[in-house]
């Protein structure tokens, strides 16, 4: 009897403590969850006449702006306007699968801390429990497509003229792909990602420097601070701190925009490595950093599920890629702004094929 006693002492003592840790830790993940910016779905966006005003003044400053452009013939912006309608009528239906779960990652442009801008960068991260796959799928800022509720126009502006939902809603709208969340944050906040971490291994090549530094002075003079604060001076292997990465992936005046959104994923996926490696104290430090900048309307309970599961997600393979693939699309001049027309059709087959699986 008295050894039972003891190890019933010894067992409940055990699960006490196991309990209180469990507490403590569901406490400190609460509080730091807590941090984020946090908001609900939007099921419908309804635009207003001071936004169709806004539009429409904006396409109006465009054209005042480039007097020197001219457009594509009718023909061929009449061509690519009948393939958008084409895709958008109807009611077909989106792609999911329960083995899938889609966040958009979006990149905002806005100078300002906590302003609002156009999506710079969009990512698709799809996790494939299935397949043990993260999937990265970039969509090319200047893809000319079916804005809901607004004329067509570039994808990229519709973060502008909507925020995260209707971005999502013109995504999967023309790419028949259900979007489970968003995380959207600004170019500080990424900033401050890159120099939580100590930095990104680069290489930096001798035509990027201009362009490079260019806009790190950008942000210097928001900033308020030394113009020449933390210019590049030569070509090569570097540590990049948080500015200067942010000019590295927003470069898109060296090479093409598919280029840039290489970047964009090598950049991220090698921050995604980094972060595998931190122990528990960097992680709360880059939590309590981090966390308040950043916009998102995943649930509470779907971030701890997703922290959870973090373990598991370093084992899985990354897979990146961009829409639009090779040989389906064109550029065009509409309304004096250069975009690309693409070939529905083959894109969503291709993309439904890279995240679900499907033939």
């Amino acid at each position: 009897m008295k050894k039972y006693k003891i190890t019933k002492i010894i067992l409940i003592t055990f699960l006490s403590v196991i309990i209180t840790i469990g507490i403590a830790g569901f406490l400190i993940v609460h509080t730091y969850i807590n941090k984020m910016n946090i908001v609900k779905d939007i099921t419908a966006y309804e635009v207003t006449e001071r936004e169709n005003n806004f539009i429409d003044e904006v396409e109006q400053m465009i054209i005042d702006r480039a007097t020197d452009i001219t457009d594509s013939p009718q023909t061929a912006i009449n061509e690519i306007d009948e393939k958008i309608q084409g895709n958008t009528e109807g009611n077909k239906q989106k792609a999911s699968n329960s083995d899938v779960y889609n966040i958009l990652l979006i990149g905002c442009d806005s100078r300002e801390s906590g302003g609002s801008g156009r999506s710079d960068a969009m990512i698709i991260v799809s996790i494939n429990s299935k397949t043990k796959k993260i999937i990265l799928t970039s969509f090319l800022r200047d893809i000319y497509l079916k804005i809901p509720n607004h004329k067509n126009n570039r994808l990229n502006a519709a973060y502008a003229l909507g925020g995260a939902n209707l971005l999502i809603d013109t995504i999967e709208e023309n790419f028949k792909i259900n979007i489970d969340k968003y995380i959207s944050m600004d170019f500080y906040t990424f900033i401050d990602v890159v120099d939580a971490i100590d930095g990104v291994n680069l290489e930096v090549k001798e035509e990027f420097i201009p362009i490079i530094n260019f806009y790190i002075k950008e942000i210097n003079q928001h900033k308020k601070v030394n113009e020449s604060d933390d210019l590049l001076t030569q070509s090569g292997n570097y540590v990049l701190n948080g500015k200067q990465t942010l000019g590295y992936v927003r470069n898109r005046y060296v090479g093409t925009d598919f280029e840039r959104t290489a970047r964009q994923r090598l950049v991220l996926q090698t921050i995604f490595n980094k972060i595998k490696e931190l122990n528990y104290l960097q992680i709360l430090n880059l939590s309590d950093n981090i966390l308040p900048q950043v916009t998102t309307n995943l649930s509470e309970k779907k971030i701890i599920s997703l922290i959870i599961s973090l373990p598991t997600y370093k084992n899985y393979e990354i897979d990146q890629w961009s829409i639009p693939i090779q040989n389906t699309f064109s550029f065009l001049t509409i309304n004096r702004m250069s975009v690309i027309g693409i070939d529905f059709e083959k894109n969503i087959n291709e993309l439904h094929k890279k995240i679900y699986g499907e033939p």
